[in-house]
């Protein structure tokens, strides 16, 4: 069915499709291609991609003050990654989450800019403590610049760490604070005292980190942030379950997974061949001689 909003038509009349692309109405025909007919293998395997697709999506909208910049490829990558987990986390056909095995590790250490990857500017290893309602990110003493590594005329950089929550079994999530601190990186070396930041968790939570560095310069107009395309650290830091048992959240928001659809069997059309009597069968040319 389509409809009409007082400019534009949208939706399918007939074998016409109406769209909406920026301030243009746009008309099309239905795709004439025959449907292929999946296999169950194939069916869940698209429904678990589909989901994959969405948590890939929500992950990368709300850790977007991380990320910042990223590189070209970077979404295919990263819902090529959600996707490898979430078929082995939705083992059955029923697509129940096991949250037995560590499925979710694949994702740590994921890297947003392949042209600046984290692990080339950031050299200690935060410990991360996950609870049925508490997230707690301890960072060791940094040694600067052994431990994190300056860009050129930088005068300071943020580190900042975002957590996400993702309850997937209710289709909720919960996005926080960024939590971030100061480093100088002027005068070197010198030595940053170890820190500690707390976030919420939630029991049964799926738990998203994600860790950015900003270099920011000062100038004689002001402070100015250095980051840009080929100068982008960020990477997820963690990617794992908080234990306990799953309990609605309410005041979190919604997550728009798409119901699975019944599969559709096509009719295949049986071929019917001509039938052919005895005598057509047993007849043939007989030359004749004259």
């Amino acid at each position: 069915m389509a409809t009409f909003d007082g400019k534009f038509i949208r939706g399918i009349a007939g074998n016409v499709i109406f769209k909406q692309r920026g301030k243009k109405q746009v008309i099309q025909g239905k795709s004439k291609k025959k449907l292929i007919d999946m296999t169950r293998a194939t069916f869940d395997a698209a429904f678990i991609f589909g989901r994959a697709s969405t948590l890939s999506s929500y992950i990368r909208s709300n850790a977007s003050q991380i990320i910042r910049f990223n590189d070209s490829g970077m979404i295919s990558r990263f819902t090529g990654e959600c996707n490898q987990v979430l078929q082995k986390a939705y083992p059955n056909k029923d697509h129940i989450l096991d949250h037995s095995q560590d499925y979710f590790s694949r994702l740590n250490g994921f890297e947003f800019n392949q042209a600046s990857p984290l692990k080339n500017y950031f050299f200690a290893q935060p410990m991360v403590t996950l609870s049925e309602q508490q997230v707690t990110i301890d960072l060791p003493e940094l040694d600067i610049p052994r431990d994190l590594k300056p860009a050129m005329n930088a005068n300071f950089c943020i580190m900042a760490f975002d957590v996400m929550l993702f309850d997937l079994e209710n289709g909720k999530y919960k996005q926080q604070e960024i939590q971030s601190f100061e480093i100088p990186l002027k005068n070197l070396p010198l030595t940053i005292p170890a820190q500690q930041l707390v976030f919420e968790g939630s029991p049964a939570a799926l738990c998203v980190i994600a860790l950015g560095i900003y270099y920011f310069e000062k100038t004689f107009a002001g402070t100015a942030m250095m980051n840009h395309a080929d100068l982008s650290p960020s990477a997820l830091l963690k990617a794992a379950f908080c234990p306990g048992i799953a309990v609605v959240q309410d005041k979190w928001h919604d997550i728009d997974f798409k119901e699975k659809r019944k599969r559709k069997k096509l009719d295949k059309a049986k071929k019917t061949k001509p039938k052919t009597s005895r005598s057509d069968k047993n007849s043939s040319i007989e030359p004749t001689i004259s």
